[in-house]
């Protein structure tokens, strides 16, 4: 049922109000969340983050050690191929240790005189990762040309990385490949 009224105002003014209408405006107020509302959301979220790292597993969310190692590794090499361009100098990666079983690598510039200087380094490599090269040095010369093919092997607890120079193409190829 509708009403009019005039509330004092001239008769042409005339508003209509509806039965309904608190309730329709109480609606049309409320556009946010309760806090239960809130609540609810926020425990369904954690029951499904809990069931995601039951289900994948520790090893998949944290077994980054061996790939982030790969990524500092490749990208120290491109330092050193960019910096052999820039300079002219000879630039390279050299690993400590034997090349099977390297503990740590630095970023070395070769001088005119033969003297090397330390750019970037020493790095350690991490604890759970295992690092082997087929040659304890790269260097690459002014046109960013590598001094040999290079491939090293970063080995996690259940990944693995493979870095390689290519000479001949001056490419720096990071992959992952079976543990």
């Amino acid at each position: 049922m509708v009403s009019a009224r005039c509330n004092n105002a001239p008769c042409d003014q005339v508003a209509f109000e509806h039965p309904n209408d608190s309730v329709l405006t109480r609606r049309r107020l409320r556009s946010g969340l309760s806090l239960i509302e809130l609540l609810v959301v926020v425990t369904l979220l954690g029951v499904f983050a809990t069931a995601a790292l039951m289900r994948f597993g520790r090893d998949t969310f944290g077994d980054t050690g061996a790939r982030s190692e790969a990524r500092l590794l490749s990208l120290a090499m491109l330092h050193a191929q960019r910096a052999a361009i820039r300079t002219g100098d000879p630039h390279g990666v050299v690993m400590q240790g034997p090349a099977a079983a390297a503990t740590s690598w630095a970023v070395i510039g070769r001088r005119q005189d033969g003297s090397r200087v330390t750019v970037e380094g020493p790095h350690p490599v991490a604890e759970r990762v295992r690092l082997s090269a087929t040659a304890s040095e790269i260097w690459f010369d002014f046109e960013g040309v590598g001094s040999q093919p290079f491939a090293a092997q970063l080995r996690g607890p259940n990944r693995s990385f493979a870095v390689q120079v290519e000479p001949l193409t001056r490419m720096i190829r990071t992959q992952e490949g079976s543990p």
